[in-house]
């Protein structure tokens, strides 16, 4: 049997568990989404001023880019984390605020991406 007893909240596990739960909602949000997108369509990545996509990507990597690369980020700061001789506090509140930050982005973006490929007939059937 495991024991968890000796780990302190400053082993980052509490970090580790946060990372891993926004990776799995922004993992969901992303097949979701990547479901409803026609395959051809390219999705939209930015917006003008005006509102209009200005950048835009092949459905994979517009509904992948952001989970891969805040796994990467993740696995940065846990390595750094974990190879400091002492632990500091904000680096800490870093890697437990920071996956927040991102899955919130991150569903901001699908919505619009979503709402735009609406109007335009991008959407599956």
């Amino acid at each position: 049997m495991l024991d968890f007893s000796t780990l302190a909240p400053t082993d980052g596990v509490w970090a580790d568990g946060v990372w891993s739960l926004c990776l799995g909602a922004m993992t969901a949000l992303s097949f979701r989404a990547w479901r409803r997108i026609d395959p051809k369509a390219m999705t939209p990545l930015q917006w003008g001023r005006d509102g209009k996509p200005i950048m835009r990507a092949g459905r994979a990597l517009a509904v992948g880019f952001t989970p891969l690369g805040a796994a990467v980020g993740g696995l940065v700061l846990a390595a750094g984390e974990r190879m400091a001789p002492v632990a500091e506090p904000g680096w800490m509140t870093v890697r437990l605020v920071a996956p927040l930050l991102i899955l919130a982005a991150h569903q901001a973006h699908l919505r619009s991406a979503l709402k735009t490929l609406k109007i335009e007939g991008g959407l599956r059937r």
